[in-house]
């Protein structure tokens, strides 16, 4: 009696754990989707999100920071495939290269970052201006490199490595999916331009649907991810708390050299 039980919550887990990774397969999906389309000017025309050339001063660092984070969103969707597709050693020893990249996208991201504000115009970024930006995507490269860092030492706990890692990309993608016009326009003017909801709305939306698209899918509450939403998303209200106050700009222009 005893051991059809257990055969029969070993089967139920089988079709629970290939949900879960069809879920993280979709979850990355939709991440590229949302970096394509709010990078898309500069995909299609080599252009920012603003309609303008990018700054002639920092292109060629841009440029290498942009294709980097493009091989990262490639490579995990490659790890994701392989993950549902069952080939877990190869996953596995692909996972070396990973950490290759992530320790080169770092610090090519946080020079790509503190350029742009030192050659931005003063007037760029609205209402805010360019050193309250900052804040933004210090927090994104940050969040990033805390959540993969993590993602990499608990390899080994399938559930926790998961989550980790999909935040951490999360962090990156919200690039994208912040810059996204209609959502950012509408968050921006629905609460007179306040700086959590402008420039981190659409992605806490986006990851409030993925938590529910995977509650939904695997029927049950992922304690890992639901925590790792939780700190995304607290990390968002105090950087946006930080951006706006007095000393943040005096920093930032320290930061940039400006």
């Amino acid at each position: 009696m005893g051991s059809a039980i257990t055969a029969a919550a070993a089967t139920r887990a089988v079709p629970t754990e290939r949900r879960e990774r069809l879920f993280y397969l979709i979850a990355c999906l939709a991440m590229i989707s949302g970096v394509a389309l709010g990078f898309h000017m500069f995909y299609l025309h080599g252009l920012n999100d603003a309609g303008q050339p990018v700054t002639r001063q920092s292109a060629p660092l841009v440029y290498v920071h942009a294709a980097l984070m493009t091989c990262w969103m490639a490579f995990l969707l490659l790890q994701c495939g392989l993950v549902v597709k069952g080939n877990r050693r190869l996953h596995m020893r692909l996972g070396r290269a990973a950490i290759a990249l992530y320790l080169i996208i770092i610090p090519f991201a946080v020079i790509a970052a503190l350029l742009q504000v030192h050659y931005a115009d003063p007037r760029s970024f609205p209402p805010f201006g360019p050193y309250r930006f900052l804040a933004l995507p210090l927090t994104e490269i940050a969040n990033f490199a805390i959540f993969i860092g993590a993602a990499f030492l608990f390899r080994r706990r399938a559930a926790v490595h998961r989550a980790l890692m999909t935040i951490g990309t999360l962090a990156v993608a919200q690039a994208g999916i912040g810059r996204i016009a209609l959502f950012r326009n509408a968050f921006s003017h629905a609460t007179h331009a306040a700086f959590f909801p402008t420039f981190w709305g659409s992605t806490v939306v986006f990851i409030l649907l993925l938590w529910l698209l995977k509650l939904g899918l695997t029927r049950r509450l992922d304690r890992y991810f639901t925590a790792a939403v939780a700190l995304f998303i607290a990390s968002g209200l105090l950087s946006s708390y930080i951006a706006i106050t007095v000393w943040w700009p005096q920093l930032a222009r320290y930061l940039t050299n400006s």
